[in-house]
């Protein structure tokens, strides 16, 4: 199933920041260099057990998408912090593959047209 959410909403996080370019920007960039969100890391905290670490780590990923209006990735985020949560069942396999996917997506739009 494919979220029709936008990938970025560019002038939703303008009108967030009361229309601040430079302040757009800053997050931009802190998303870009400072988020790090690897798959493969958040697949060793699942199979690990460690569902309230996995869930962490993708809160914090999801809450740096909301603030820049990356809908598409803060849907996915949310779908699977709240299986790993225990709030939803699920696949979590596909969950974690479509948020990568979404994540995938919003780094190459914000690289492109930021």
């Amino acid at each position: 199933m494919s979220d029709k959410a936008p990938v970025f909403d560019r002038e939703a996080a303008l009108n967030l920041l009361d229309g601040d370019e430079e302040l757009l920007s800053i997050l931009i960039d802190s998303f870009l260099t400072e988020n790090k969100f690897e798959k493969s890391s958040l697949e060793k905290m699942i199979s690990s057990g460690d569902m309230s670490e996995a869930a962490s780590y993708v809160h914090a990923t999801k809450g740096a998408a909301r603030q820049l209006c990356m809908e598409k990735l803060k849907n996915s985020g949310q779908k699977l912090e709240d299986l790993l949560r225990g709030k939803t069942s699920g696949d979590a396999q596909s969950l974690v593959d479509e948020m990568w996917k979404d994540y995938g997506e919003g780094v190459a739009r914000l690289k492109i047209n930021p």
